[in-house]
């Protein structure tokens, strides 16, 4: 049975929206969700705000996040580790976010 056009038009535009989406950045919004349900009941935001914390770059801050992901079970995929770091990066570390994960920044370099 043929697909009606009206509905194939629909999910080809749902498909390049789908696309788009992958092509932006890491989604903040997700990491601070997937942090707030799965690190908020050991962590703190003190503990991003001392002195004394063991991110010094944004790598570091990724390799912490991938630890500690591998101790509660090691469920997130690459993507959901990275989503983390975006969130903790811009809500408290500050420090220039790679190119290979902010794939924004890709764009606006060639913009």
């Amino acid at each position: 049975m043929p697909i009606p056009l009206a509905f194939a038009l629909f999910l080809s535009g749902a498909l390049c929206f789908a696309v788009a989406i992958d092509a932006s950045a890491q989604d903040s919004a997700r990491g601070k969700d997937l942090y707030e349900t799965s690190c908020v009941g050991c962590h703190s935001k003190s503990v991003h705000n001392r002195a004394s914390r063991k991110a010094a770059s944004f790598e570091a801050l990724r390799a912490e996040v991938a630890r500690w992901n591998k101790e509660i079970g090691g469920t997130w995929r690459t993507e959901e580790v990275n989503d983390v770091t975006v969130y903790l990066n811009d809500r408290y570390y500050k420090f220039p976010c790679p190119q290979t994960v902010c794939k924004a920044d890709k764009r606006a370099a060639r913009e």
